[in-house]
């Protein structure tokens, strides 16, 4: 693995989409996971891992998306693309 350039929003964001085992509307808000959202709890597992390896391909370092610290989280980071992409970002930046 290469380690390549920092992590950019839009970057991360379309890695998130094109992971997705189906696609996501953004007029529901690209919901990913919980009501109206597109992935089943098993569903969301496989996509975490298959997107956990993605983001180490592309970055040079693993993360571990499906954390305590995810979990622990008020508002969940798997709801919606763009707060898995920004919770990805934060993960990279550490």
């Amino acid at each position: 693995m290469n380690i390549q350039s920092p992590a950019s929003f839009e970057k991360v964001h379309q890695l998130v989409i094109d992971t997705l085992p189906q696609p996501v509307s953004s007029t529901n808000g690209e919901l990913i996971f919980g009501p109206g959202g597109v992935l089943d709890s098993l569903s969301l597992v496989s996509f975490l891992a298959d997107l956990e390896y993605r983001l180490a391909e592309e970055f040079g370092r693993e993360v571990v998306l499906a954390s305590e610290q995810a979990m622990s989280r008020s508002r969940s980071p798997f709801r919606d693309a763009s707060a898995l992409t920004d919770y990805i970002i934060e993960l990279l930046a550490k």
